[in-house]
């Protein structure tokens, strides 16, 4: 990278983080740089009303020639000056964010002043402080990894305060032991099945370190009656027990009797992990599955995990919509396509409904109504909106015995997935989707050991969308 190359890289990134300030976040900042305790540079502050200002029109200046102009309007033009300025606002910007994260966690906060007193040996304090703040750590209902990170944080203080004191008999050591041990197991047992979901993911062969030990010490110190350990725990006996299904269960039951336990971003973390353990032995034609990853889904929805920014995922609405329609809940398939259409993201909003709303009508063999909606979406530009579309059509033609179209869609189909460089990732699952949908197309079907054959074939065959069908159409009679 050369000099100039950096010095526009340091222009950026002050604009982009300036950018991601709200309304009331640039409010705070400027008050912030008014302040003499955290900035004594007057074109700071008028560099950032430049920057302001630039922000609310329809094609932004920030370039230095510019803001040269305004803050330096009676000297000529010095770059190294601009560039100071623009350091000092970005190492203000820097502070002001660190001490938002600092203040808007009131523990955080109680914590800090702990060991600021601590360090000034003013024991009386600290020992009003660490009451406060056991008190509010307490007080909180939530259960969850942060509260162990305070708790053990707020032990280590206090066991140094006792030293401190010279209280060497009188001290908190076992509690410190004993928190600590939680601690580390729950966040060890949830590192490792965030490590198994990434690395069935993209096939990397992670070392798990001492999770086995941390297993070990869950069930020699019966700790399964602490959720923050034992969702973690069932996660990764699921992950390891692929057989088991009870496991996966257990998962359920927690997350359905101890929800407020959680902050929500780590409650949602755990949704997304349970649904990525079922849709991957999904996958594998366990469909014991399905009832259970059904629930995790509506559960997740109505609590409102799944949601993000009150929208629902495209892929979620679908995920939803296949599962309820495998269990044949036509009625509830057909009530929840409707309830939150709403709930889609505006740009797959009509798309995303159409196609779902077109797979309830196929699964009714109402094919001609699947038909009418699927054509909407055939000539939209959606990747994903088009792949889906061409497989449900494929299988609509196959079941009507349709040769002519399903012919036409499956060269048209090789071209499109030849064509997309987007689909690179999952090429090969369309490529085997369109193989096996062509054999399906060519066997016999009065030939049983021919049908079994390509059976067997098709069970081994991995990645293949929509595997379940194919086996259903090879067991039929």
């Amino acid at each position: 990278m050369d000099f100039k190359q950096h010095k526009q890289m340091e222009q950026n990134k002050l604009v982009r983080v300036i950018a991601s300030l709200s309304s009331e976040e640039l409010r705070f900042f400027k008050r912030f740089l008014e302040s003499k305790i955290f900035n004594q540079h007057i074109k700071v502050v008028e560099l950032f009303d430049h920057l302001r200002v630039q922000f609310t029109r329809v094609q932004p200046n920030f370039s230095k020639e510019l803001i040269a102009k305004k803050i330096f309007p009676d000297v000529p033009y010095n770059d190294k000056a601009i560039r100071d300025v623009m350091s000092y606002l970005f190492k203000s910007l820097e502070q002001f964010l660190a001490f938002q994260e600092l203040t808007k966690d009131k523990s955080q906060t109680q914590l800090a002043l702990c060991k600021s007193y601590r360090k000034r040996g003013l024991h009386k304090l600290l020992e009003k402080t660490t009451n406060n703040l056991t008190t509010l750590v307490e007080q909180t209902n939530k259960r969850d990894l942060e509260y162990f990170d305070m708790k053990y944080q707020l032990e280590q203080e206090q066991s140094h305060a006792l030293v401190q004191k010279g209280r060497t008999k009188e001290n908190n050591l076992q509690e410190v032991s004993k928190v600590l041990d939680i601690r580390y197991i729950a966040n060890r047992l949830r590192q490792c099945c965030i490590m198994f979901s990434h690395q069935s993911v993209y096939n990397i062969s992670y070392d798990m370190g001492l999770v086995e030990a941390a297993v070990e010490e869950v069930e020699r110190l019966d700790l399964l009656n602490i959720p923050a350990i034992s969702i973690y725990y069932y996660a990764y006996q699921a992950q390891t027990n692929v057989d088991n299904i009870g496991y996966f269960k257990s998962m359920e039951s927690i997350l359905n009797s101890s929800t407020e336990l959680f902050d929500s971003a780590e409650m949602r973390d755990i949704y997304l992990l349970a649904i990525n353990i079922g849709i991957k032995n999904l996958n594998q034609g366990k469909l014991a599955f399905i009832p259970v990853l059904l629930n995790f889904y509506k559960s997740g929805v109505k609590k409102k995990m799944l949601l993000s920014k009150g929208l629902i995922s495209r892929f979620t609405y679908k995920n939803m919509t296949a599962l309820g329609l495998r269990l044949q809940q036509f009625e509830w398939v057909e009530q929840f396509i409707h309830q939150y259409k709403e709930f889609l993201e505006t740009a797959y909003q009509e798309e995303t409904y159409n196609y779902n709303l077109a797979k309830l009508f196929y699964s009714k063999k109402q094919y001609e109504k699947a038909l009418q909606l699927l054509f909407l979406n055939v000539s939209l530009g959606d990747v994903y909106v088009s792949l889906d579309t061409k497989i449900l059509l494929s299988r609509i033609y196959y079941e009507q015995h349709d040769i002519e179209a399903f012919e036409n869609l499956i060269e048209s189909f090789k071209i499109f997935i030849r064509r997309n460089k987007i689909i690179s990732y999952h090429r090969i699952s369309y490529q085997n989707f369109i193989s096996s949908l062509t054999k399906l197309m060519k066997v016999n079907p009065y030939d049983k050991s021919e049908k079994l054959a390509l059976l067997e074939e098709i069970k081994l065959l991995q990645p293949l969308p929509d595997k379940y069908w194919f086996v259903e159409q090879l067991s039929d009679g």
